[in-house]
């Protein structure tokens, strides 16, 4: 679409006429008038029968420069199609247990049991799919703690490198506090509007060096938000001598340390038995948390001002040089 961005200035148009028809009145109380001294001089070259042809050829070449001249100060521009552009969301850090106990086989996807693991990162990546304008990012944890993908918003290539993380790549302890210490480090150096962390574990943090509470006072002072997840069955079958044995796993999660730790942020906390408990939590804080779904177009735009600029800056150079041949036939 083409407009003009000073549509304005065309009110100058008329501009030279009425000081063309001001100034003989002026001219004869001062003696002289604003003059344009290039005229002067091409008129000295031109012999008496061209005077009368070069002086229309002259006005209409005038009108024409100062005609482009006030299309250029109007800045004529030319405005693409829409295009829509990725609006500014949250950042959204994932914090996942990678430690040993996540391959334990008490989870089940499409009617197969799989490792908790399997069906964590199943979840998660549908999650990730629905946060179309935040930026997410993963830090992965065990023994240790180490940032796995940094907050973008490509989420393609974030769910290709989840699906390349398995169990145990950090080690088979599980250090909560310093995962969310790099997640926390990460997340606050990218300013958005909100900063949430999603932490997900099935054990009791017993590694690192950052106490889960610790981390949550500093997520807490930079105005970081913390869900927390307790991932894993609350029982174990076990084959025995007399029939399958069930032992419960109900001190296994630090479930009171989550708590605390999504409480002092203003998150809250969630026990994940199965996957399709996993399913809903995740459901639940895409509701609490929910992407902004507001579209927005930017339409490119390209100046255009220097066209009837240099068209007019052209017009002045012919005119120039058409004058001094005229000069020089005239004298031949």
């Amino acid at each position: 679409m083409f407009h003009f961005v000073n549509p304005f200035v065309f009110l100058f148009l008329p501009l030279p006429f009425i000081v063309r028809w001001i100034l003989p009145a002026w001219k004869k109380q001062i003696g002289s008038a604003i003059y344009f001294p290039m005229f002067d001089k091409i008129k000295s070259l031109q012999n008496q029968n061209t005077v009368s042809r070069t002086s229309y050829l002259r006005l209409i070449i005038s009108v024409l420069v100062w005609i482009l001249c006030v299309c250029a100060a109007a800045r004529p521009q030319y405005a693409g199609n829409p295009i829509k552009t990725t609006n500014e969301g949250r950042n959204l850090m994932l914090v996942l247990d990678l430690s040993g106990s996540m391959g334990e086989m008490d989870f089940v996807l499409q009617n197969k049991p799989v490792r908790r693991w399997d069906a964590v990162r199943s979840v998660a990546k549908n999650f990730v799919d629905k946060r179309t304008s935040d930026r997410v990012g993963v830090v992965l944890f065990g023994e240790r703690a180490y940032l796995y993908a940094p907050l973008s918003y490509d989420l393609k290539t974030l769910k290709i490198l989840l699906n390349e993380a398995d169990v145990g790549m950090a080690g088979s302890q599980t250090a909560i506090g310093d995962a969310l210490g790099i997640a926390i480090k990460n997340i606050a150096d990218v300013p958005a509007e909100t900063s949430v962390i999603i932490l997900l574990s099935d054990g009791i943090s017993n590694a690192g060096i950052l106490q889960p509470l610790k981390a949550a006072e500093l997520a807490n002072r930079s105005k970081i938000k913390i869900y927390t997840i307790g991932a894993g069955s609350d029982i174990k079958e076990m084959n025995g001598l007399f029939g399958n044995i069930v032992i419960s796993r109900e001190n296994e999660i630090d479930e009171a340390t989550l708590k605390k730790v999504a409480e002092q942020t203003g998150g809250k906390y969630f026990r994940a038995k199965n996957t399709t408990e996993l399913i809903e939590i995740y459901d639940e804080i895409d509701k609490l948390e929910t992407a902004k779904n507001d579209d927005i177009f930017i339409r490119p735009t390209k100046e255009l001002f220097y066209i009837p600029l240099g068209i007019a800056f052209g017009l002045v150079i012919v005119t120039i040089l058409c004058f001094y041949v005229i000069k020089y036939k005239g004298e031949e």
